[in-house]
């Protein structure tokens, strides 16, 4: 199974537990013309596959991020929405994208029926560089040398806007954006150092590249 499938399986684990003992459906778009599809309250469909940005952890890793439509239908989609919602919030690895990130055609394209949300998750690909030295010098600082995303959140796990957030390997801050994502130019160190500025208050936080998006944690 390949790491886009196996990281969709994982969040297709978590939604159905959430849900249990009802279904949860993936509809991959095949014909459904012999074998209709079983019946669920619950419909989960892949809608973008993106790359984020390259990483270094035990090798090269490309960093994607894979987007899901999640639909509820039926007499009780109101209430698997709020399992479902809740379940997604409680892994951090996952996060949900507000109604601000994307227009509204996207959201009637990814949604067919019912009531949805979509989903963020991330995907790293490990990969074999070139053993060949390059042709040419690479010149140029290596301080910042890819661009990372990340969410800061509360003890409650939400996320927390209008942060003032400066990597400790990068020249330049951020701030994040009304559900606490941001994105940075850092390098390639596992580990990442911030400060971070909440309402006046700064602290050093530091937090872990090694699932896309990080997460770093006011506490």
């Amino acid at each position: 199974m390949g790491h886009v499938r196996s990281s969709l399986s994982d969040l297709l684990g978590v939604l159905s537990g959430a849900v249990a003992p009802q279904h949860v459906r993936f509809d991959d778009g095949s014909p459904t013309a012999v074998v209709p599809p079983p019946d669920a309250p619950v419909t989960v469909r892949a809608v973008a596959l993106n790359r984020v940005g390259r990483s270094r952890r035990d090798g090269p890793a490309l960093d994607l991020e894979l987007r899901v439509s999640v639909e509820c239908h039926g007499p009780g989609q109101l209430d698997n929405m709020e399992q479902l919602l809740l379940a997604v919030e409680l892994h951090s690895e996952y996060s949900v994208v507000s109604n601000g990130e994307f227009r509204p055609e996207e959201y009637s394209g990814a949604i067919g029926q019912g009531l949805g949300f979509l989903v963020r998750v991330p995907v790293s690909l490990r990969f074999e560089e070139p053993s060949d030295p390059p042709a040419q010098p690479v010149t140029g600082t290596s301080g910042a040398s890819r661009r990372i995303r990340g969410r800061l959140v509360d003890v409650h796990n939400k996320g927390i806007p209008d942060a003032y957030i400066h990597a400790h390997s990068s020249a330049k801050a951020v701030v994040s954006d009304a559900t606490g994502h941001f994105e940075v130019l850092a390098s390639a160190d596992e580990v990442q150092h911030f400060a971070v500025a909440v309402d006046g208050t700064e602290r050093e936080l530091s937090a872990s590249t090694k699932r896309l998006p990080m997460v770093i944690r006011w506490l």
